[in-house]
């Protein structure tokens, strides 16, 4: 949530604006990178500590921002081992239960797609609702320990002998949904314009990272440890717990080298416009 601007006119022209309007390249103008190979460097730019130089190669990581753009990589990184996780839990459900009704796999899968739609609509409403009611931290939190707690509620009636493959397959897609949503703009709200542009190709590499060992570690799971479908459903919400914790230690570090106007967009609800308002007034 810092600031990337440099120049004096750059913080002229954010006095008097929005909190909740984007911080562009214009409002807040970046030093431009000179070089990239061996390492990303910006003529005139704040001295790197040690971890940002290390990243340097891999990234334009400057000044201040190894920290946060590493806690924002671990964080995705987990949401997508997570999700894997629960994409296997899903299939093995699928494949022990049966499609209920008679259906076929694709049948169900079809099926679904349709709950899912409806499900949708009736969540999305809701938590637009709770978005303009609460800060972006706390809806982070609110919204993650329902999703746990759903998870755990899915492991104690699957171990009590439920069906739950059609239920867990219309959730799944609701879930997946909803946390790679939240995390991205979670991203966007901490980073300028410029931040990300340099930034989130890293962070690109722990969502490639995290879905590579989600999918490769289901396997020694159940093969050697007996993990069954709720236990995966167990795993993935204690991961979901710990990629909160990130989420709450990344804001903590970029709010406190943010300028106020971040910080103002860090404990003020999301507007009241719902998505379809936002596409109509951009025509």
């Amino acid at each position: 949530m810092s600031s990337a601007s440099h120049s004096p006119s750059g913080s002229a022209s954010n006095a008097g604006r929005s909190a909740s309007e984007p911080r562009t390249l214009v409002t807040h103008p970046e030093l431009v990178s000179h070089r990239s190979f061996p390492v990303f460097r910006a003529l005139d730019e704040a001295k790197k500590g040690l971890l940002e130089r290390a990243l340097s190669p891999f990234a334009d990581v400057r000044a201040g921002e190894g920290i946060g753009v590493l806690l924002l990589t671990l964080n995705v990184f987990l949401l997508l081992a997570l999700y894997y996780l629960l994409r296997s839990a899903r299939q093995a459900l699928i494949l022990t239960e049966g499609a209920p009704f008679g259906w076929t796999g694709a049948q169900l899968a079809a099926y679904s797609a349709a709950g899912m739609a409806l499900a949708l609509l009736l969540v999305v409403p809701a938590f637009g609702w709770l978005a303009s009611k609460v800060p972006r931290l706390r809806l982070l939190t609110l919204t993650t320990v329902f999703l746990v707690s759903n998870l755990v509620l899915f492991y104690f009636a699957g171990r009590s002998g439920a069906r739950l493959a059609a239920m867990f397959y219309i959730w799944f897609g609701v879930f997946n949904v909803f946390v790679v949503a939240q995390f991205w703009s979670f991203a966007n709200d901490l980073y300028t314009e410029g931040q990300g542009r340099r930034l989130f190709p890293l962070v690109g590499v722990g969502a490639s990272l995290g879905a590579w060992v989600g999918a490769s570690s289901v396997a020694p799971l159940v093969r050697r440890l007996d993990f069954t479908p709720f236990t995966l459903m167990l795993l993935a919400a204690l991961v979901l717990i710990v990629a909160l914790a990130v989420t709450w230690l990344a804001n903590r570090q970029e709010t406190a080298r943010a300028d106020p106007e971040a910080q103002r967009t860090n404990e003020d609800p999301l507007g009241h416009e719902g998505g379809f308002a936002l596409v109509w007034s951009d025509w």
